[in-house]
């Protein structure tokens, strides 16, 4: 694989190169696993870029020692890997319906507040942060459900950061949920009930119009399967036919 149109060696497993279409020189670094670390040195003068090539190298010799990943990503980069994956598994069939829900708090939620942060400084205190924040931006605080489902959404992420060695298991943040609890909704009594699936005997029948009449008789088909099964709307009845 060709990285530059010039190549020096600083080290055996250092050098510097030069890209096409840049006058800035390049750092790469080749790891012990067979990874490579490149990184721009921001300068066009060698003895400047050899400097802060050697820095890297140290840099990288030292987060390796003290059991930190060797390198580390934008929480947007890592978290456009989760994103794909999961659109992927929905495009072919095989995706939870909940991947869905996991993508827009990640695009409406995470990304925003997240978006710039390294993923391997993501710890409690960041957390809270974005939990204050959160509460700001939604006006109120979220049910315990809400918050479990983007915690959800933000372990997608870590987990994807963790495959590719972006961050370590020991400096993975634990999520926590303290959102308030959801009420109950209320349900019909047997009484109404029987008003209800009553009144559907003939309600689809006094429209004139054929087609409200034919959309009131596939919605009163509806309550009755909903109210004789015991099955929720939304997700689960989503494949009724």
């Amino acid at each position: 694989m060709s990285y530059g149109i010039t190549t020096i060696n600083v080290h055996k497993k250092l050098k510097l190169d030069k890209r096409q279409g840049s006058e800035n020189w390049y750092a790469r670094l080749t790891l012990d696993n067979g990874k490579r670390i490149v990184k721009s040195t921001k300068t066009d003068n060698l003895d400047e870029a050899v400097e802060r090539a050697w820095e890297l190298l140290y840099e990288t010799q030292a987060r390796i020692k003290n059991k930190i990943p060797a390198q580390t990503r934008k929480f947007k980069h890592v978290a456009e890997y989760a994103l794909k994956r999961m659109q992927d598994s929905l495009d072919n069939g095989t995706g939870k319906q909940s991947y869905r829900d996991y993508i827009s708090a990640l695009r409406r939620w995470m990304i925003p507040y997240f978006g710039s942060t390294d993923i391997a400084k993501i710890d409690l205190a960041a957390l809270t942060a974005f939990d204050a924040w959160r509460t700001e931006q939604n006006k109120k605080p979220f049910s315990q459900s809400g918050i479990n489902n983007h915690n959800a959404a933000l372990n997608r992420v870590l987990d994807e950061a963790e495959l590719h060695g972006w961050l370590v298991k020991s400096l993975r943040p634990t999520l926590l949920n303290k959102g308030t609890k959801s009420e109950s909704r209320g349900s019909f009594t047997e009484a109404e009930y029987k008003k209800i699936y009553t009144a559907l005997r003939s309600w689809h029948k006094s429209p004139k119009n054929e087609k409200a009449a034919a959309t009131r008789e596939v919605l009163r088909n509806y309550v009755l399967v909903l109210g004789n099964t015991g099955i929720r709307h939304g997700t689960e009845a989503l494949r009724l036919k």
